[in-house]
């Protein structure tokens, strides 16, 4: 398909027109190729051990270009002087390759740049130290560098070419997502089935954020794999899921690690100061710009930007955003100086933005490189007493009551509830029954703390049919829980707007904006 714009550039100027439309191509060709690899990963997740890793990256390299002999192989050692001892290997029955098949300086010189590195007839193009490609008669070679230890190495028989564009940007993405999972695993190997007693391997969890199920162990490992690489992230999830604690794991488990993690709501940015906010303004931008100012793109600066709930960015504003993922430039406001961006930005949302008509497609698609979805609580319920202990000792600490434990059976009616505000809702319903528990002199939290903080709670522990959302149906039945979650929160910090604002993970104006809207009381 070709845009419009394109055909009327053309008129005017036909190599502009051309460089544009290869431009566009090799970015559709990018984000097909980034799409594809990751639908791979629960088969490269799946394999239990190097040797599996890397039969099945051969295998999907096999599928991507059917003509070509295909290898792979990771050693320690010196491979380019022939002191390589091989770790692992897959391709032609993983028999370790025989001389002139894997050309030891197109190795080296993949390994030293860093990047993949693809010939055409080679028996031509060939460099001297290179002659193995010569003896062994091919008609291209593609070789991606699998880690600083390994590659994968794609040969096509005499008379044939380099595959297209498109097939070679898949194959270096593989190569991109398998040596992050080869070198995560050789750190830290996934883990297995479950032993009784036994922690989860660091592979199957995340800094920060408490949970052992089968979900969550996805999650981390999805995480684990795109961490490392220097592509936007998008975390979708309900409200009250951990998108923020997950944004911070991508931070944390990332080169950028030592740098600063900068966190906004865009939903509670004011449309008129979005686009100062992010980029920043020079002094005079605009009324009342008495000076200039460093915006959210430059404080994170080697770091992590996290926009949650990105899918409220005002429309003006999205533009210069899909400039900063797509160039790393921006501006300030004001100023015609281009900036380099050296961070990473992470967004999260609770809505599909690939429907929403308020949100650029192509804004999506740039961030929809790696697309995590943090799992609702009711989807791993097995978590929720081990995270509920931990909830209460954190609430505990920071009233200065620590020592306080929850009750055995507490914790089983907590582990029925389905918790529509997930570990947020936890968190308040926990902080409420710590605060009744420390005012009756208790050291620790029972069913009758839980019962006041959350009078649902047993009800849905005996099964109740769900809760009908009445006549007005489900707008007044959501204003209805967010009032509830309001009250239970400010029960829980002493009336303190402030504090309660942070426990419901939204700004202190917006939550005055919805008190106000309901007449002064929730």
């Amino acid at each position: 398909m070709e845009y419009p714009e394109i055909a009327a550039l053309r008129a005017v100027d036909a190599l502009a027109a051309m460089r544009l439309a290869a431009a566009i191509r090799n970015l559709e060709e990018q984000l097909a190729a980034t799409g594809w690899a990751a639908r791979q990963l629960p088969s490269l997740f799946a394999s239990d051990n190097e040797t599996e890793r890397l039969d099945r990256v051969v295998a999907l390299a096999q599928e991507a270009c059917p003509d070509a002999e295909v290898w792979a192989v990771r050693w320690s050692g010196d491979f380019v002087a022939g002191t390589a001892s091989f770790q692992a290997l897959a391709g032609a029955k993983r028999e370790i390759p025989p001389p002139g098949v894997i050309s030891r300086s197109l190795v080296g010189r993949a390994i030293a740049s860093g990047k993949p590195l693809w010939m055409d007839d080679p028996t031509r193009r060939a460099p001297e130290s290179a002659a193995s490609i010569v003896v062994s008669l091919v008609g291209w070679v593609g070789c991606a560098p699998l880690g600083n230890n390994g590659v994968l190495y794609l040969s096509g028989p005499p008379g044939t070419r380099v595959p297209s564009a498109a097939i070679r940007a898949r194959v270096d993405t593989l190569a991109q997502l398998a040596a992050a999972i080869l070198d995560a695993a050789a750190v830290a190997p996934a883990a297995g089935a479950a032993t009784p007693g036994r922690r989860p391997s660091a592979s199957t969890e995340l800094p920060g954020i408490v949970g052992s199920s089968s979900p969550m162990r996805e999650l981390a490992r999805t995480v684990r794999a795109f961490a490392p690489m220097p592509w936007p992230a998008l975390v979708r999830g309900e409200t009250g899921t951990g998108k923020e604690a997950v944004a911070r794991a991508f931070h944390a488990l990332s080169a950028r690690k030592d740098g600063p993690f900068i966190a906004v709501n865009c939903a509670t940015i004011p449309e008129e100061l979005a686009e100062s906010m992010i980029f920043g303004h020079e002094k005079g931008a605009f009324t009342g710009a008495d000076r200039a100012r460093v915006g959210l793109a430059e404080e994170s600066a080697g770091g992590t930007l996290f926009l949650d709930e990105i899918g409220e960015l005002p429309a003006r504003v999205q533009p210069k955003l899909l400039r900063l993922l797509q160039e790393g430039t921006f501006t300030r406001v004001g100023s015609s100086k281009e900036l380099q961006f050296t961070g990473r930005i992470v967004g999260a949302t609770l809505r599909p933005l690939e429907d929403a008509n308020s949100f650029r497609g192509d804004l999506y698609h740039r961030l929809a490189a790696c697309v995590v979805h943090t799992p609702p609580l009711r989807a791993r319920r097995e978590d929720i007493p081990d995270l509920a202990r931990h909830l209460l000792a954190k609430a505990a600490k920071q009233a200065g009551c620590g020592g306080v434990e929850l009750e055995e059976d507490a914790v089983a009616v907590l582990a029925r509830r389905e918790w529509p505000g997930n570990v947020r809702e936890l968190e308040n319903v926990l902080r409420s029954g710590l605060a009744r528990a420390v005012a009756t002199g208790a050291r620790t939290v029972g069913l009758e703390h839980l019962d006041a903080a959350a009078p649902a709670s047993a009800g849905q522990a005996r099964g109740a049919e769900p809760v009908d959302v009445g006549s007005g149906g489900l707008l007044e039945a959501t204003e209805r829980f967010q009032r509830r979650m309001l009250r239970d929160s400010l029960a829980a910090n002493g009336g303190n707007v402030t504090r309660a604002a942070e426990s419901l993970g939204v700004s202190k104006q917006w939550l005055h904006r919805l008190i106000s809207r309901w007449g002064g009381a929730p």
